[in-house]
């Protein structure tokens, strides 16, 4: 999106320009739009704008219907439509065969968007589908209250139907979903199931009739799957709990062991020497610890052992800032799990292989099974990550339900940061639910003490000290929106704005030369990934391109690279002096601001999280209060209902019981 601001009239006006990464076709709604609709489709023989504009006077959105039947007939009513005409019209229309039914639908006011998606689902079955159970609609988009009505009102269903009752049941998982379960008791059900009926009698019966559907299983204790994370979460524990037996070693393992500790530039704690050993000779294992706890040390040994061994390996995190960090720390390439997936076939799997799976806490259950789906059953699978840091934005948990029942290495503190910063320490309290004294902060840990309207302005007077090597942490958009304007407008005024034409239009974006920016996008032939940042540089005149790759301006990025800004580039550079901290995990910055909120979202692992973001030295900002608040919130993770660690237990105990 670009704006500009226009001056006519004596009247100034912002113009803003969309570029839409999506289009969808809808019916026109009026006379003048269907007129254009039907002369411009040469489809349409012989039928010009004088017979178009006949026709929608005479039956208006009611054609679409007329032309679905196929009535020639009732299109003859029309003074000029003969036979020809009237062929004409019926033979453009089937061009637009997955339109076929969107009058019923419009007539029905479901929006067109889930028209499409259901048709694009069902095709011609969909009147039909929807016809036997109207409530299938809301897994397409459309509210249960929409969908009963259509129920109720069109079709004659009862309010004790039971497709009423399940639609309800599997609107209410649905909700329980979104909140990051893949499970539901009874009581977990029973006020969202009572929500949606408004009847508490109805709702009892509806969760006491056991329903087996294609949308859910339940069950031996009554706990409610849906059906896709049931899925998932069996075939997810089945796999990794295979590997998990798996236990070799031989002398070409002590040989590639001892090759890759070759240059190390001090010897593996006993615990790191535990995680390697572990990770060679298991087919599926957890490196667990926190930051400074000499993870990577641990990965960069096991990924060049595996390496001597001649194994394939396939690095991978979530984000492309985590990309970028296990390809700094380890020397070895690494993709995001997007990447990976959709490069799946430049990997050899015929060799042997190995999955890692860096910031792996990261990993939602989805994610994790088309990981898994996507490799022969042979690949090996090495998780790393925090448990303690944010749980997954998506459905179920993988890592956390995984430590201590796969084979797990949990890391202890190491120098690193110890006896400098006092970071590991303080961050240590806070997993442990204790609120840091006075006594706990110095000068590498502070805590700025204002009030909650006064958290801006200070936010930005930090950030302005020692801007070079500061980044700022927040929970919510419109905070990460606020900060970033108010911190151009404090550190960056009189920089170049990125001014361009485009389309022979006049355009411009509110980031200046010299602003920190953040892609939101993968854009995977210019290779760059959600996450990368950099700086902007070079606005007008722009040094690296080319007549392949015009550029307004270049990037410079935390890679090294410089690149320049192309237009289609445009549309996923942000500001980034402030970002999410979904963003900056898997990243670290020497400075790391926190402007601390009410916001329910600030939990345990959220500020655990975020102070592990710095190198050197942490700014707090806020009211103590909420950082004590945040502090003893219960993680996310902690209030999540997931089945996994249960499937892998009892698949451990089965696997063992055979052997």
């Amino acid at each position: 999106m670009s704006e500009r601001n226009v001056v006519e009239h004596g009247y100034e006006k912002v113009e803003v320009t969309i570029k839409a990464s999506k289009l969808r076709v809808i019916l026109p709604k009026g006379e003048n739009s269907f007129v254009r609709f039907i002369e411009r489709d040469n489809a349409f023989e012989r039928v010009g704008a004088r017979l178009a504009r006949r026709l929608w006077i005479k039956f208006q959105s009611d054609i679409y219907q007329i032309l679905e039947e196929g009535d020639i007939e009732k299109l003859k009513w029309v003074d000029g439509v003969g036979d020809t005409a009237a062929q004409g019209l019926i033979k453009g229309w089937q061009k637009y065969e997955n339109l076929k039914h969107m009058a019923w639908f419009e007539k029905h006011e479901i929006p067109a968007g889930i028209a499409m998606r259901l048709i694009k689902h069902h095709k011609e079955d969909s009147l039909q589908k929807i016809q036997d159970d109207p409530y299938r609609l809301t897994t397409f988009g459309l509210s249960f209250k929409q969908a009963d009505k259509l129920a109720l009102t069109t079709f004659d269903f009862k309010e004790d139907s039971p497709e009423r009752l399940i639609g309800a049941i599997e609107v209410a998982q649905l909700e329980r979903m979104k909140g990051g379960h893949t499970v539901s008791t009874h009581e977990d059900l029973f006020p969202l199931v009572d929500k949606l009926l408004d009847n508490s009698e109805l709702t009892s019966y509806a969760l006491r009739q056991g329903y087996e559907t294609a949308a859910f299983t339940i069950d031996d204790v009554g706990h409610y799957h849906p059906a896709g994370m049931w899925i998932m979460e069996q075939v997810v524990a089945r796999r990794l709990a295979k590997l998990s037996i798996t236990d070799v070693w031989s002398h070409h393992y002590d040989e590639a062991l001892s090759k890759a500790m070759a240059n190390l530039p001090f010897p593996l704690t006993e615990r790191q020497q535990d995680a390697v050993i572990t990770s060679l000779s298991r087919g599926t294992s957890i490196i667990a610890g926190g930051a400074g706890t000499g993870k990577t040390t641990v990965l960069r040994v096991i990924m060049a052992a595996y390496m001597n061994l001649g194994v394939q390996v396939a690095a991978m995190a979530l984000s492309g800032r985590a990309t970028k960090r296990i390809k700094e720390s380890t020397g070895f390439q690494a993709r995001t799990i997007a990447g990976f997936l959709k490069n799946i076939g430049t990997y050899d799997f015929e060799k042997p292989t190995i999955l890692v799976i860096d910031e792996a806490s990261m990993n939602d259950l989805p994610t994790m099974f088309r990981i898994i789906t996507s490799v022969p059953p042979s690949v090996r699978i090495l998780q790393v990550g925090d448990p303690n840091q944010l749980s997954p934005i998506g459905a179920g948990l993988v890592l956390h339900d995984a430590v201590d029942v796969l084979p797990t290495t949990t890391l202890d503190i190491v120098k690193r940061q110890e006896g400098s910063t006092g970071i590991p320490e303080f961050t240590r309290l806070i997993v442990d639910g204790i609120v840091p004294q006075a006594a706990d902060f110095g000068d590498h840990i502070r805590f700025h003490h204002v009030s909650r309207k006064d958290i801006n302005a200070k936010t930005v007077e930090l950030y302005a000290q020692d801007a070079e090597n500061t980044q700022i942490l927040s929970a919510q958009n419109n905070s990460v929106n606020q900060l970033n304007e108010l911190c151009q407008s404090a550190c960056n005024p009189d920089g170049k704005l990125l001014e361009f034409v485009l389309e022979a239009d006049f355009r411009h974006l509110n980031i200046r030369e010299g602003d920190p920016v953040i892609f939101n996008e993968n854009n995977w032939d210019r290779d760059v990934q959600n996450g990368t940042m950099g700086h902007l540089i070079n606005v007008g005149n722009s040094q690296t391109a080319d007549e392949e790759n015009p550029g307004f301006a270049d990037l410079e990025l935390d890679d090294g690279r410089t690149i320049p800004l192309t237009h289609d580039l445009l549309d996923s550079i942000r500001k980034a002096y402030a970002i999410t901290l979904h963003k900056a995990q898997g990243s670290q910055f020497k400075r790391v601001i926190v402007p601390l909120s009410r916001s329910g979202l600030l939990d345990n692992s959220w500020i655990y999280t975020a102070l592990t973001r710095a190198e050197v030295h942490i700014e707090l900002v806020g009211d103590f209060r909420d950082f004590e608040a945040a502090i003893l919130r219960p993680s996310s993770a902690d209030k999540r209902d997931t089945y996994l660690r249960t499937l892998l237990e009892a698949q451990l105990a089965s696997l063992d019981q055979a052997a």
